[in-house]
């Protein structure tokens, strides 16, 4: 247990739990026999993976790896950000396809996924990373829900008629907004701020009756990117009870500019917002991101429309966390690290399954 860790202090220097990089994950007999046995009987949740064409690139065995991963659930960005309401439409039927198909299950209420655990099923979580395909109509919330869709996030890498997203100029939740927020409430629909700019970010936290999240972010403290999250906003997320899912995204990992980040970075920012916020506040959303190795255009059309989120790396992910085979090394890690059992479990998906639980109708 790190110390003021439940209280949300930050007590306990980064580098009071760092250990020598090379023998990071070079456990003990023992120890490795605890990550296994603590991995196996939780319940796994990676609470964003941006693959929104993955029914129709053809790829169904993707959803066999996070199965084979013991991965419980994962939630999917099912819709392209820039795309409009016809384009999510389409997507999500695809996604039903692609579901009956592999026979996944579309999760509908944090129940289905211990069930899911229970019968060693696979889970999918709808959700979508911009509150565009809404228009401006605060009936489709509902409409959107009755879709299987339970993760919306306001606003993705620009400004839409409810907030602002990325680095763009930042008023804040529009009016619009408001009543979004109100009605996700009210049908049970987790409201996800990853991508939002900072005045919106903080109006959603502010406004929202129910906790929110980050589905997928990082401290900013640690690396200095607009797509992350600053300690004020960490903060103010984890006092409503919401949950942040640290990433494995390289260019929103990168502890030293020119240097690839490694699990031992993504280690660093657990252990950072720990300390932060404490522990029943943090989980991960990977951000794994298949569809730039299946699709040609897929990386150039994104770096057209998101410069800010395109670079120059030759690989997406951090080094040790490219692939769902890779995060079972979280629960390694972490056991290198001196959390316990209950910690581990929570921080590998109990946090979101119980904000889950909170936020969305049973």
């Amino acid at each position: 247990m790190l110390p003021g860790a439940r209280r949300g202090v930050a007590k306990l220097k980064l580098g009071d739990r760092k250990m020598d990089e090379n023998k990071l994950l070079k456990l003990t007999e023992s120890q490795e026999e605890r990550a296994q046995a603590i991995y196996d009987s939780a319940i796994v949740i990676d609470a964003l993976n941006y693959s929104p064409t993955l029914p129709s690139l053809g790829h169904p065995e993707y959803l066999e790896e996070y199965s084979k991963a013991g991965v419980t659930a994962t939630h999917f960005t099912i819709h392209l950000p820039y795309e409009g309401l016809r384009n999510l439409l389409n997507q999500v039927s695809l996604w039903y396809q692609l579901a009956e198909g592999t026979q996944c299950s579309i999760v509908e209420s944090a129940k289905d996924i211990r069930t899911a655990k229970e019968k060693r099923g696979k889970c999918i979580i709808f959700g979508i990373q911009n509150g565009k395909p809404l228009e401006e109509n605060v009936s489709f919330v509902r409409i959107f829900h009755k879709l299987g869709i339970r993760i919306i996030q306001l606003a993705y890498n620009e400004q839409n008629l409810l907030g602002a997203g990325g680095d763009e100029m930042d008023a804040g939740v529009t009016k619009l907004g408001h009543k979004m927020i109100e009605e996700m409430n009210r049908v049970g629909i987790l409201i996800d701020a990853s991508h939002c700019g900072p005045q919106t970010t903080m109006d959603i936290i502010r406004h929202s009756e129910k906790p929110i999240a980050f589905t997928h972010a990082n401290p900013r403290a640690l690396c200095e990117h607009y797509r992350n999250k600053t300690d004020e906003q960490l903060k103010a997320l984890a006092e409503r009870g919401g949950v942040v899912g640290l990433t494995a995204m390289s260019l929103i990992s990168k502890t030293h500019k020119d240097k690839r980040p490694a699990l031992k970075d993504f280690l660093d920012f657990v252990d950072y917002t720990v300390n932060l916020v404490g522990v029943k506040h943090v989980g991960f959303g990977l951000d794994f991101a298949p569809i730039f190795l299946w699709d040609q255009e897929a990386a150039p059309t994104f770096a057209r429309k998101y410069p800010g989120l395109s670079g120059n790396d030759d690989e997406i992910s951090i080094e040790g966390l490219e692939t769902p085979s890779h995060i079972i090394d979280i629960a390694r890690g972490l056991v290198s690290r001196g959390y316990d059992d209950v910690e581990i479990r929570g921080i590998l998906g109990e946090n979101f399954l119980h904000l889950f639980e909170e936020t969305w109708k049973q």
